[in-house]
């Protein structure tokens, strides 16, 4: 089918873009395309398009092309004005042109003849241009003559329906209300009102039936029942239901039976006794302290406040108690404190237990006698010291490493008898290359540690020397030493020690050498004494 596009640009009188709103394009006459597929025919019709934010838009719109017809077109402006044009038979083939030129150089009877301003029957009904300053009529327009909305701000609902109306102006519809108040008829007697039946109906009630549908009850019974009783014979004298419709006068012990009340009711107030049930939220000594007095005083949970004075003190006896808080205070002159276990109050604090005691022997832990493990210093399941009191099996264990150490010299370790069951030695070292010959100086101040020799060929029947300095060697020290790497011809002795320095010395005992070898020296300082 052929068409064209028409694009458009809407503004308003003082050229300013005019946005979002609705053109509508009507067909005027039958047409047909037979060389379309479908070979449709054309009837009139309505065709609409909305600008832009920036007041453009486009339409497709037919153009009878095949039977050299220019279709005809009526184009209905937002503000109701209407115009007509031709689409040119010129423009199928590019396909495109603006709205403002057809209806500039395509209207029909020629450019000269005028567009027409508003619908004709509008002008009948003295509709007035929306840009006139004087006031629209709206008193004749018949219906169906004006589309849309209009804003509450300009008289208007802002709606096209009742019920949007109702939402826009935020009122409440009655029109059912009313209907159904309507449809009764008027009141036949004094006293009637309005209830509701049901859904939509109403009807007029009156006595027993309104007080029905109120909820109310009569009272004219109970008047008539409290009419049987005779005058009262004494003072104090309660009026008390005995049973259905009959009424008494009771006092005394009767009247607080039918009350319910008991014999806490004759108790002065300073003079209460009470001899069972519970008393809850109740303040004893709001006013005026007083001393509770009883047998076993039991709570189900806690003492709340506080306990001023000595519990037990005439003749002092256990307690137990669920927890005690002393809030930051001390415990004092207490004898043995039997618990589970101690914490810090305060981890960032810590906890800290003083042994304060001013003689020898006074300070102390006491362990039990003969179990594997008496006390165990733990993190988590893991060991970190413990004791055994096992008889003939005594010891203490340590399951970690163990660091001796002063603050700048190294510890000394006192025993009989120093025994390691697996390995004994340094867990520090280092390690150092010789320079430019074999007898190149070297240095490294380790305990332990490993010399790479400089590559020499050890002659036959030599020896050859350098020396170590390193300052944990002291003059009665022994420095042992062995090869990592040598030569089967070679042997290696420490042929001096110094404070701070030893020599080792390589030999050659054979009669030929050795050829160009790296020896690499594995050596350790144990300390000795002299005292």
């Amino acid at each position: 089918m052929s068409s064209v596009n028409v694009t458009f640009n809407l503004k308003t009188a003082g050229f300013a873009n005019y946005a979002n709103q609705t053109l509508t394009f009507k067909l005027l006459q039958v047409s047909a395309d037979k060389d379309d597929s479908t070979k449709p025919v054309v009837l009139p019709g309505i065709i609409t398009a909305t600008s832009g934010s920036d007041g453009t838009g486009s339409v497709a719109l037919f153009a009878n092309a095949e039977s050299d017809i220019e279709s005809t077109f009526e184009v209905i402006f937002p503000n109701r004005e209407k115009g007509l044009f031709k689409i040119p038979l010129s423009a199928v083939t590019p396909g495109t042109i603006t709205l403002a030129e057809l209806l500039v150089d395509h209207v029909p009877g020629g450019s000269d003849a005028p567009q027409s301003s508003v619908y004709d029957a509008a002008v009948a009904y003295s509709i007035q241009r929306a840009n006139h300053t004087g006031s629209l009529t709206l008193d004749s327009l018949p219906n169906g003559s004006i589309t849309g909305t209009l804003a509450v701000a300009n008289g208007g609902t802002n709606a096209s329906s009742a019920s949007a109306a109702r939402t826009s102006l935020d009122a409440q519809e009655q029109k059912d209300v009313l209907d159904d108040l309507g449809a009764l008829s008027a009141p036949d007697s004094d006293g009637q009102i309005i209830v509701a039946t049901g859904a939509g109906a109403f009807n007029y009630e009156s006595g027993a039936t309104a007080r029905t549908s109120l909820g109310a009850q009569e009272q004219k019974d109970v008047l008539d029942d409290l009419g049987a009783l005779s005058a009262p014979a004494s003072d104090g004298q309660f009026i008390v239901a005995t049973g259905a419709g009959t009424f008494n006068y009771e006092s005394g012990a009767t009247a607080r039976t039918s009350l319910g009340l008991g014999t806490i009711a004759t108790q002065a107030l300073d003079s209460v006794n009470i001899d069972g049930g519970a008393i809850d939220g109740t303040v004893i000594g709001a006013n005026n302290a007083a001393a509770v007095t009883g047998t076993t005083i039991t709570a189900s949970t806690k003492f709340a406040g506080a306990i001023d004075g000595t519990v037990g003190a005439t003749t002092p006896a256990a307690g137990t108690f669920t927890s005690i808080n002393v809030s930051d205070g001390n415990i004092t002159n207490a004898g043995d404190i039997n618990c589970d276990s101690i914490s810090a109050d305060d981890a960032a604090t810590g906890l800290n237990v003083i042994f304060d005691g001013t003689d020898t022997g006074d300070n102390k832990i006491t362990l039990t006698d003969n179990l594997a493990s008496a006390l165990d210093i733990t993190e988590s399941t893991n060991s970190y010291l413990k004791f055994t009191t096992t008889d003939s099996g005594e010891k203490v264990v340590i399951g970690k490493a163990l660091d001796i150490s002063g603050a700048t010299t190294a510890a000394a370790v006192t025993g009989t008898n120093v025994l390691a069951s697996a390995q004994s030695g340094y867990n520090t070292g280092g390690t150092i290359t010789q320079g430019t010959s074999i007898t190149t100086a070297v240095s490294l101040d380790q305990p332990s540690g490993v010399i790479t020799l400089f590559a020499n060929d050890f002659g036959a029947n030599s020896a050859t020397s350098f020396t170590l300095s390193n300052n944990f060697i002291d003059i009665n020290d022994v420095v042992v030493a062995s090869f990592k790497t040598g030569h089967s011809q070679l042997t290696l002795t420490v042929t001096a020690t110094a404070n701070n320095s030893c020599t080792f010395t390589l030999y050659n005992p054979t009669g030929s050498g050795t050829g160009s070898i790296t020896a690499v020296i594995n050596f350790a300082i144990i300390k000795t004494s002299t005292t």
